[in-house]
């Protein structure tokens, strides 16, 4: 494991933390101040709805200013969200104590748009062999916040002061979190591979289709943009219903569904660690892709039949092995067919394109349960068809030269002979990592290491 990328992994469970705190905190915060299920329902839409305005804005200004600062400032973000939601507990109203709820949401949702600026940190301090089990090892990070966070937020929750209990909890952490990462995170993205302007507006993002036009390498990223789509809309209609589930179709009381989803963090976590490092030496990324966007459709229309625990968690661990072939995987694939000096803001389209089906998915996924119950599975899994059907008719292109400022070829930092042409004739050099002279065709850069991707279809 590259050791640069610890801050980021820490990073990623203190986020995946903070919003699993909540999940058996809000609904009864919500309900206690006599308010129905849709205002939970618009608390929880908030985040992602200031995400997918925010996260290409900080991936633009992440490619301009570097990872750092921009990962430095949504942390510190962060940590003033749980202030705010901590401040709610003091107030007297519910539509004051709403309020503040639903500000803290908001401003966590701006701020979570590091996410995208976290991917592209990735991208610039490993390997392409790196990358994918990078990404795997995130996607287990996120299981583990899955399994402590419900338990830590439900233990802080029972105490004398009820929901400032979790919030002081996240206080904590993400106060610890902030002074790590201002000690242990370097900058990732050297002074020449940055973009000389970034694009702060963030109106702009409404126009996500113009932006998408405008990146490098568009057509490839178009594609892959609506295989993300695709799948976080199956996914998270799955994730929205799947308590209900477990009460109508498995009869589980709210204690066994807390072991239910206990299993599920279990399963991904062995997935992420372990099944995707076997199919990732067997079959490389493009194919274990394509393997996850098969079995998941699959599993969906299979948890149509069981009615039991025994026969439902057979199904379910094999649709985590999809998921956990599919997530890590689609990452890399983006980070490849990204350009270097646009890394960012690619990241932050792909968090603003999942943002924006975090929003519809909640919705659409209850209606469709709410019309045609265990039934609604089956569109879900259309959805996830749609998904291995758009990346299989994906055509794509070779990988360029010259991907990198400069016109030069990056092979891991170590190095390359590099074909360059000036004034009509051609010449070559041998590039080396770590000074800044040219003497005699022979070039040395001070960069991070990067992978040259590799986009063809293995």
């Amino acid at each position: 494991m590259n050791r640069r990328t610890l801050p980021i992994l820490l990073l990623t469970f203190v986020n995946a933390l903070g919003g699993t705190l909540l999940i058996p905190v809000l609904p009864f915060v919500v309900r206690d101040l006599g308010q129905a299920d849709v205002v939970f329902a618009l608390l929880i839409a908030a985040y992602p709805a200031a995400q997918f305005f925010a996260a290409p804005v900080l991936g633009s200004l992440a490619d301009s200013r570097g990872r750092r600062p921009v990962l430095l400032l949504s942390q510190a973000g962060t940590l003033v969200s749980w202030l705010v939601f901590a401040a709610a507990y003091f107030v007297d109203g519910a539509v004051l104590v709403l309020g503040l709820i639903a500000v803290s949401r908001v401003v966590d949702g701006l701020t979570g748009g590091n996410a995208s600026v976290a991917a592209a940190y990735i991208v610039d301090v490993t390997t392409e062999e790196e990358r994918t089990r990078t990404y795997a090892v995130q996607g287990a990070v996120v299981g583990l916040a899955l399994l402590v966070g419900p338990a830590l937020g439900a233990l802080a929750n029972t105490t004398s002061i009820g929901f400032l209990g979790p919030a002081l909890l996240a206080i904590a952490i993400s106060g610890l979190a902030l002074v790590w990462l201002a000690l242990g995170l370097d900058e990732s993205l050297a002074e020449e591979h940055r973009r000389s302007t970034a694009d702060l507006n963030p109106f702009h993002q409404l126009n996500l289709l113009s932006r998408m036009r405008s990146i490098t390498n568009a057509g490839v990223l178009q594609r892959l943009f609506l295989v993300q789509g695709f799948f976080i809309l199956a996914f998270s209609s799955y994730t929205t219903i799947i308590v209900l589930l477990y009460a109508d179709r498995l009869g589980l009381e709210p204690s066994e569904t807390g072991l239910m989803l206990l299993s599920v963090g279990t399963f991904l976590i062995f997935h992420e660690l372990v099944t995707l490092r076997f199919a990732q030496r067997l079959l490389g990324d493009s194919r274990v892709l394509s393997l996850g966007l098969v079995i998941l459709p699959v599993a969906l229309l299979l948890l149509t039949a069981p009615t039991t625990v025994a026969t439902w968690l057979p199904i379910s661990f094999l649709m985590n092995a999809g998921l956990a072939l599919i997530m890590p995987t689609l990452q890399s694939a983006i980070t490849k067919a990204a350009d270097p000096t646009e890394e960012g803001e690619v990241q932050g389209i792909t968090t603003s394109v999942s943002a924006a089906a975090a929003m519809v998915a909640p919705v659409a996924g209850g209606a469709l349960y709410e019309v045609f119950g265990n039934t609604a599975l089956v569109v879900f899994a259309g959805l996830a068809a749609l998904a291995g059907i758009t990346f299989a008719t994906t055509r794509w292109p070779p990988a360029p030269a010259d991907r990198a400022p400069g016109a030069e070829l990056h092979h891991r930092g170590v190095q390359c002979l590099a074909q360059q042409r000036a004034g009509g004739h051609r010449s070559w050099g041998l590039q080396l990592h770590g000074g800044s002279h040219r003497h005699h065709g022979l070039a040395a850069h001070a960069t991070s290491p990067r992978a040259e991707p590799d986009l063809a279809v293995e």
